[in-house]
């Protein structure tokens, strides 16, 4: 079974703004664990809080929506790597720079760590696009929210949560939100049509707590699960 994880960026981080080296070991323990279980895996990793710092900064001086841009995908290619150095001969020992690169390095037949691939299109897209290109089975969305909700929780206390959704369902909560470099909330807009073009599962789980893949990929009821 082919698996594609997408690891929220801003997960590797404790409120301090260190790297949370205990969860990161949490993650690195499971994906040995589906290793061992004969599980194909591909890994996605977001820029988090390192790709907002540095785009701010950005922002205030000057640079553009495709500079901004830049500078969140190299930093999502940091903290792939960071995960490529754990996994050692488990992983493809490079972060792909490019949808040729991670087609060749998918070749090999390694777990591939991808960060972001170019300017204007989010991790989440990547993780959507080369979910598609590898013909995954799955493609497993952890981030700092339990479920998928009509309207952000953190805003509007009768905001609905939902056990699963089609992917139509799950476009119209997505198209509300607003996109621009550093914040692309939950998922995006170009990461929704090529899910749905290519028919893909998702599911949108609490990565605070990495054995939450193991419950997806026992078929058990958690998080959101978009098909």
């Amino acid at each position: 079974m082919k698996v594609v994880l997408k690891i929220g960026g801003s997960l590797l981080y404790n409120p301090d703004g260190e790297l949370n080296t205990e969860l990161i070991e949490n993650y690195l323990e499971v994906i040995n664990r589906l290793i061992d279980k004969a599980y194909q895996i591909l890994i996605v990793v977001g820029g988090g809080k390192l790709a907002r710092k540095i785009i701010k900064v950005s922002r205030i001086i000057g640079g553009n929506f495709t500079y901004q841009d830049l500078l969140g995908v190299e930093a999502s290619r940091m903290h792939a790597l960071l995960f490529i150095s754990a996994l050692k001969n488990h992983a493809y020992g490079a972060v792909p720079r490019s949808f040729d690169e991670a087609l060749k390095a998918l070749s090999t037949n390694k777990i591939v760590v991808s960060g972001g691939l170019q300017p204007g299109q989010s991790t989440n897209a990547v993780s959507a696009l080369l979910a598609e290109l590898w013909e995954a089975d799955i493609v497993i969305n952890l981030s700092d929210v339990e479920k998928v909700y009509d309207k952000d929780p953190d805003k509007y206390s009768d905001a609905k949560a939902f056990d699963k959704l089609t992917m139509d369902e799950f476009y119209s909560i997505i198209i509300k939100q607003e996109e621009e470099p550093g914040n692309y909330a939950l998922f995006d807009k170009v990461g929704c049509e090529i899910l749905k073009r290519s028919k893909k599962k998702i599911a949108f789980v609490n990565g605070r707590n990495p054995e939450n893949i193991l419950k997806v990929l026992n078929n058990e009821q958690v998080g959101t699960i978009v098909e």
